[in-house]
């Protein structure tokens, strides 16, 4: 068993540090003709970013697999569902991802499916480990037994409050010591990264920085749109990035909302069409209402209901699955939860693994947020935040250590300053 781990703040390296030694060790071993790396990661940006980084390292030339560990516990579930179903386990569904976990970490365990993934991949990556619920933990424990495991990891970035304290940190220590990195490689700008450190350290932040404020902004949408509009007419150039730890009560809404409809404030600045990523639910939940399905239907009514919006391409791939049922098993009824089923599917699959076509200036979630970099980070902090000072600080620093040139915070009221994660 080999396993080495890196821990360390956002923007120190860890990802850098994993390429580096993956470099020394396949200089040391290198891969034969029939092996690859593999890298595993639970979310699909940061699988994005080690698909990248891998491409770059010397001697590998395309031979890995970057991918979710959800996606890799369904190749090993359905590879070895004979042999699951032999030793008493159901099948989990396509989309009950704990349970396929659950079932991938036992089959794992046996040395005969271990090695079915270690001789193709002697040397795993995992990046972002924080992010691991117990049952993805579980299956790098057992990957470790036969193969060498670099991994990545910081407890404080884990925004999941039901994943704390972390499964993997543990094991970690009970298996090396990790590697502590320390400073900042996303951003040279000093205001920015003591901003971050004060706010993961739990001291208070100065609010009055050149490249980092806190502004109380109460009262009128307009007041907060202002700094909005102004933060983005004098940034100098580059992406723009409007985060927020909550939608709920409209405070971000509202002010996004205005600084698109027209100019604002003395200076007049604006408008800017900020673009709200939404999620693959609203998405579903939108295209669905459009397509005007209830209930049962025949497989015709479903191709004519689909017939006007061909053009989206999550459209065409339920519309080819439904032409595939039909001709390849002669199903002609189907149910209106099967359909929305598979379009939610196909949203998915076209968020994860096709390329994001970035706005100039977009508008997220601070969850959302995770495992990117903009050059301009503003933050929209309201009043509904979850009332835990510990994941106020979470949340706040992840919004911060997104930005490689400047952040905004900008807060709805002024007895919010005194208190955290502004202040102790």
């Amino acid at each position: 068993m080999t396993v080495v781990a890196f821990e360390g703040p956002a923007g120190a390296g860890k990802t850098y540090r994993l390429m580096e030694s993956l470099s020394e060790a396949l200089r040391e071993r290198p891969l034969v003709d029939h092996e690859r790396v593999m890298a595993l990661t639970f979310m699909h940006g940061s699988r994005r970013r080690l698909d990248a980084r891998l491409r770059d390292v010397d001697d590998l030339s395309g031979r890995f697999a970057a991918m979710t560990l959800d996606s890799f516990a369904w190749r090993v579930t359905q590879r070895w569902q004979r042999l699951a179903r032999h030793l008493g386990h159901q099948m989990p569904g396509e989309n009950e991802y704990e349970r396929t976990c659950r079932l991938a970490a036992v089959l794992l365990e046996r040395d005969d499916v271990r090695r079915w993934v270690t001789l193709t991949y002697p040397y795993i990556l995992v990046d972002e480990a924080q992010d691991l619920s117990a049952e993805r933990s579980a299956m790098i424990a057992a990957l470790a037994q036969s193969g060498t495991i670099l991994l990545a990891y910081d407890e404080f970035q884990c925004l999941n409050t039901a994943l704390l304290p972390i499964a993997i940190e543990g094991w970690i220590r009970e298996h090396c010591e990790p590697v502590i990195l320390e400073g900042c490689r996303r951003t040279e700008d000093a205001e920015l990264i003591e901003a971050a450190i004060a706010v993961r350290e739990g001291r208070a932040v100065n609010p009055d920085g050149q490249r980092f404020k806190v502004v109380a902004t109460p009262g009128h949408v307009n007041y907060r749109a202002t700094f909005v509009a102004n933060a983005i007419a004098w940034r100098n150039g580059g992406s723009v990035a409007v985060l927020t730890p909550s939608r709920q009560g409209g405070f971000a809404d509202d002010a996004v909302r205005r600084v698109g409809e027209g100019p604002v404030g003395q200076r007049q600045n604006g408008p800017y069409r900020i673009r709200w990523e939404s999620s693959d639910a609203q998405d579903g939940d939108a295209l669905w209402d459009n397509l005007g399905i209830a209930g049962r239907c025949t497989a015709d009514e479903a191709l004519a209901a689909m017939a006007a919006h061909r053009r989206k391409p999550a459209v065409r791939t339920l519309r080819d699955w439904v032409k595939r049922q039909r001709s390849t098993q002669g199903v002609e009824q189907f149910s209106g939860d099967d359909l929305r089923r598979q379009l939610g599917q196909a949203l998915s699959v076209r968020r994860r693994y096709g390329q994001r076509a970035d706005a100039e200036f977009t508008a997220m979630t601070i969850q959302q947020a995770k495992n990117r970099e903009f050059d301009h980070v503003i933050v929209l902090w309201p009043y509904n935040v979850p009332n835990d000072d510990e994941q106020k600080r979470r949340l706040l620093y992840n919004a911060i250590t997104r930005a490689k040139r400047s952040c905004r915070v900008l807060v709805q009221s002024e007895d919010m300053l005194s208190a955290p994660p502004f202040s102790p």
